[in-house]
């Protein structure tokens, strides 16, 4: 079986497309640590999935550079994470961090040349399927044809007779698609994390928190998350 290393933020797509790989690949997590503000809570999601998808093969890539050199929201306190109300299709959010998925493609192209694994996977969607903005029109990378010339690039930069190729299997896919995708697969979605703001409880007003809970709502299933929210 080829092996794949899967990037695990510690959210609802990532985790789903970790199981995916799972069933295709030997996969190898690789959890990218870059300074924001959720990131402790983001890598106890990662450690957990690890855990509970039983995947031993296992890494955390330091990119704390990215909380140094600031410029958005997630990882600047001193700029304001806007509530998905108020985000618009013809302004860039303050959380979109310019360059990011990039390095973590290309963190998981070298951890992947080290391991001889012929895949890379990424849970990007490109469209959540929710009231508001496509989660394109907000975070440019998350569009096909960024990973299209991703792709091309990564082509260009590895040896002519080594095959890797970043695959994105669940980019087609709504939020509501992915959660049914995802309990079907018994992905255990009180384990991961979507909150840009804190990290104690789902703030319910940034982008990803709203997206997470219409996605739940549009796929006729309660948000385990915020079960064990309301009991604590």
């Amino acid at each position: 079986m080829d092996r794949a290393v899967v990037l695990v933020s510690g959210g609802i797509n990532s985790t789903v497309a970790a199981a995916i790989a799972k069933e295709q690949y030997e996969p190898a997590l690789l959890h990218v640590a870059w300074g924001h503000r959720s990131a402790e809570r983001e890598l106890a999601a990662f450690e957990s999935i690890a855990d509970v998808l039983h995947i031993t093969k296992t890494s955390v890539a330091e990119l704390s550079c990215m909380a140094f050199f600031g410029g958005n929201a997630r990882v600047s306190r001193r700029l304001s994470v806007e509530d998905a109300s108020a985000l618009s299709q013809t302004e860039t959010p303050s959380t979109f961090a310019l360059g990011l998925i990039p390095s973590m493609l290309s963190l998981a192209a070298t951890w992947a040349a080290s391991l001889n694994a012929k895949r890379i996977i990424i849970g990007l969607s490109e469209d959540h399927g929710v009231p508001g903005p496509k989660i394109s029109d907000l975070y440019p990378d998350y569009r096909h044809e960024f990973l299209q010339i991703f792709n091309l690039m990564l082509d260009y930069a590895k040896p002519t007779n080594r095959e890797l190729v970043v695959e994105a299997p669940l980019i087609d896919l709504t939020r509501a698609e992915v959660i049914q995708l995802g309990n079907r697969l018994k992905i255990p979605f009180e384990k991961t994390w979507s909150c840009y703001r804190k990290t104690d409880q789902p703030c319910g007003r940034c982008w990803s928190c709203v997206t997470r809970a219409a996605g739940f709502v549009h796929a006729n299933a309660p948000d385990p998350l915020m079960l064990e929210s309301v009991r604590a």
